[in-house]
């Protein structure tokens, strides 16, 4: 291991854990209690007292937190082509799969690749389902919804990549 290395998993380590380094104290260490007095000033007689009802505490509820709405639109429109790319290229590869200079490069479409008709056609809309599924889950969360196309986006390109590929 070089000294860069060592370097580095040094600063790691040490941010990681640094703010747990700073949360951790000796309980016997006494607590140091800060206490300031201020004299009150005798009221003055000229000054007339006004009552004013005592303020009603404010419920403790939190305040609504708002969530971008995820468009309804494009997701139908990015799930529709990401079936139609997925049966594009589950077509094409039925069509060449036969052939004795054709072999399959994708590892997650590999396994798949020598069953029956129906069961490669199942397989493929299962996993076309659930990148749509991901996208829906991605799209309806408040950290990850500006990223929810891009599963769907990535599947529709190397499908089209896959059925393309097939054809030469």
């Amino acid at each position: 291991m070089n000294p860069r290395t060592i370097l580095g998993i040094f600063f790691l380590g040490s941010i990681t854990t640094a703010s747990t380094s700073f949360a951790q104290s000796d309980p016997s260490a006494p607590i140091p209690i800060l206490s300031l007095t201020i004299p009150a000033a005798p009221p003055t007689e000229a000054t007339p007292k006004l009552s004013l009802p005592a303020p009603k505490p404010a419920p403790l509820t939190r305040a609504p937190v708002s969530v971008a709405h995820p468009s309804k639109a494009r997701f139908i429109i990015l799930s529709a082509a990401v079936y139609g790319a997925s049966l594009a290229d589950m077509h094409q590869t039925l069509a060449v799969r036969n052939f004795y200079w054709w072999y399959e490069t994708d590892p997650l479409a590999r396994p798949f690749v020598h069953l029956p008709t129906s069961a490669y056609y199942a397989t493929g809309l299962a996993m076309a389902t659930g990148v749509n599924w991901l996208s829906w889950k991605m799209a309806h969360s408040r950290r990850w919804n500006k990223l929810a196309p891009i599963p769907q986006l990535l599947t529709i390109g190397g499908n089209l990549y896959g059925y393309r590929s097939n054809r030469y």
